[in-house]
């Protein structure tokens, strides 16, 4: 087999930025979610530490991890490459490419549904704009309201049921006489 160049897809071509998402930005926006990923930061703060912990141990891995695969990769570089046919590593470049607009398209409707999703959401249902203790508030009446409503519909069923027997009773004392 004729010698062939050796082509390598960088490792800072697989790794793409992270998209910024709109609807995180429009999310935030909400005063129920601003409110709960507050309490939510203040609750997992006692857990700093153990990360840190956690943090400094992955430190230490990774350099080790990271000569594990220069090794592989070089070892790769110096038995396969040689094996592949010329140009296959610019069509494999090609498609990744390709898969990655995609990807991104992909990931921008989403977005942008999203975000029309939320913005239907908060149009029929407003009182996701206000403050969350009046939220809460409202949502407690509500429910108690509902709750009192169930209770009342259970007591009447059971009053319904008591009277028709007692009806029925009453018919069929009428007629055995």
């Amino acid at each position: 087999m004729a010698p062939v160049e050796i082509e390598v897809i960088l490792c800072d071509a697989i790794s793409a930025p992270v998209a910024h998402l709109k609807i995180v930005d429009k999310a935030f926006q909400l005063p129920l979610v601003n409110d709960t990923y507050n309490e939510v930061t203040k609750l997992a703060a006692p857990l700093s530490p153990f990360v840190e912990t956690v943090k400094e141990n992955v430190e230490k891995v990774t350099p080790m991890l990271e000569s594990g695969f220069t090794t592989v990769k070089t070892k790769a570089e110096e038995k396969l490459f040689p094996q592949l046919p010329e140009g296959t590593t610019a069509n494999i470049q090609a498609k990744f490419d390709t898969a990655r607009e995609k990807v991104a398209s992909a990931v921008d409707n989403l977005d942008s549904l999203a975000c029309e999703g939320l913005d239907q959401l908060t149009s029929k249902v407003p009182t996701l704009k206000a403050a969350t203790p009046e939220l809460l508030k409202l949502t407690k009446d509500t429910t108690v309201t509902y709750a009192e409503y169930a209770k009342e519909y259970v007591a009447s069923y059971s009053l319904a049921q008591i009277a028709l027997k007692l009806g029925d009773k009453g018919l069929q004392v009428a007629t055995d006489a």
